[in-house]
């Protein structure tokens, strides 16, 4: 999975550079503010898809099949209702944009439509995916979305924004067909509002921590960034966040393959140690080698960016500090026990925590001028606080366990 991934980063490295090229920091910064919208929408699947990344693999781990069919079933139906709902009013938008004249605004609201299907939907297959250990097939999807995205990079040569929007969706759009086409489950749809509440009683208080840990964090960065620096300072945030994103792909892969693993782990033998020694390879070679990508590329953007991206020059020191998030990546592995322990309060807390940490920093930071770099240490720093309250939850647990014992439930 990892080195699918890595040939997938590669080629998009290749589009992003073709993409800084041609589009400006404030045509990307206006674009990327339409995917705030979708960020905040992303709550609406109220920690259905957590859920399922839990208890589907949770239950097969326990040979309870019949269980975990269940929770699929349920879960299907729920994404697809939420990805019709919350995808069909991005497309209203578009189209009112579009009577009103702005087409560049009715191309930023069609891609959230096709980004929700994509975190929704496309959601509900990367968990049943994983959890059948068919990693192959996601990188498949991964490396075709990125193969596709380079016959649109002729487009920016004549209409940078429109294969800005092109890009952004077209890929991503063939990955979500080929991951459905090629679905490990074929279930029929089956909806019960009962199991539907239990479901939510379980998932809702575990997405609340989710939630702010990944989507609402980036997009909280994002707003700030929009509202107190503008559109420009956004592109530059916005294109430093792809390059991130696609250097992460290495140790998201890593994360991927290790946490439903986990789950199984726990759901098997209940032991918090035993659980740590899963994360041990991982994390001994990860932290190094993503170390390691981030001082080669240290060394490396500031010669590069003038002569490949000369419009975003300014977004150096950015680019520097966000690639810091890689070993932090790899260092928040035990969150996932905190995850499969089912400690939801100890989750909560870690996370806000964090993300208070970085909105009281980033209002320090922005007050004393810090500008754009200011806002990414804080949102750095965040992180790193956040690590630090999992680690003091994960010592105390295995510390009970030594004096206890294993829980066999």
């Amino acid at each position: 999975m990892a080195g699918g991934n890595l040939l997938a980063t590669l080629i998009g490295i290749l589009g992003s550079l073709v993409q800084a090229r041609y589009v400006t920091p404030a045509d990307l910064g206006y674009f990327r503010g339409f995917s705030i919208a979708t960020g905040y929408a992303f709550f609406f699947h109220l920690g259905i898809l957590d859920v399922l990344q839990r208890l589907y693999p949770y239950h097969i781990g326990r040979k309870e099949n019949g269980r975990a069919l269940a929770v699929a079933e349920v879960s299907q139906s729920w994404m697809v209702l939420v990805t019709i709902v919350v995808s069909g009013c991005f497309f209203v938008l578009a189209v009112l944009s579009l009577a009103s004249g702005n087409w560049r605004a009715m191309l930023g609201w069609l891609v959230q439509a096709v980004a929700m299907s994509g975190f929704i939907y496309g959601g509900y297959l990367g968990a049943t995916y994983r959890s059948g250990h068919d990693f192959v097939s996601i990188s498949k999807g991964s490396v075709f979305s990125s193969i596709f995205g380079l016959f649109i990079l002729p487009m920016f040569l004549v209409w940078p924004y429109v294969a800005l929007a092109v890009r952004s969706c077209a890929g991503s759009l063939l990955s979500l067909v080929y991951l459905h086409v090629n679905r490990p489950l074929r279930i029929p749809w089956r909806f019960s509002w009962r199991e539907w509440f239990t479901l939510l009683k379980q998932g809702f208080p575990i997405f609340v921590a989710s939630y702010g840990a990944g989507t609402l964090w980036s997009v909280v960065e994002a707003s700030i960034i929009l509202k107190k620096l503008g559109t420009v300072s956004l592109g530059l945030w916005s294109l430093s966040f792809m390059i991130l994103e696609m250097a992460n792909k290495v140790p998201q892969s890593v994360i991927a393959v290790y946490t439903p693993r986990i789950m199984e782990s726990i759901g098997r033998t209940g032991s918090v140690a035993e659980c740590l020694r899963v994360f041990v390879k991982p994390m001994a070679w990860g932290v190094p080698v993503t170390f390691i990508m981030v001082l080669g590329s240290y060394g490396v953007l500031p010669f590069v960016v003038p002569i490949l991206m000369p419009k975003y020059i300014a977004a150096i020191p950015a680019m520097c500090l966000m690639l810091l998030t890689l070993p932090l990546i790899i260092l928040e592995m035990p969150y996932s026990l905190q995850v499969a322990l089912g400690k939801i309060s100890q989750q909560n807390i870690s996370v806000y925590f964090g993300l208070g940490s970085f909105l009281v920093l980033a209002f320090i930071a922005e007050k004393i001028g810090m500008g754009l770099t200011g806002v990414v240490g804080a949102s750095l720093l965040g992180r790193f606080f956040r690590i630090l309250t999992t680690y003091y939850f994960v010592y105390n647990h295995w510390v009970a366990e030594k004096s206890n014992g294993p829980k066999t439930n």
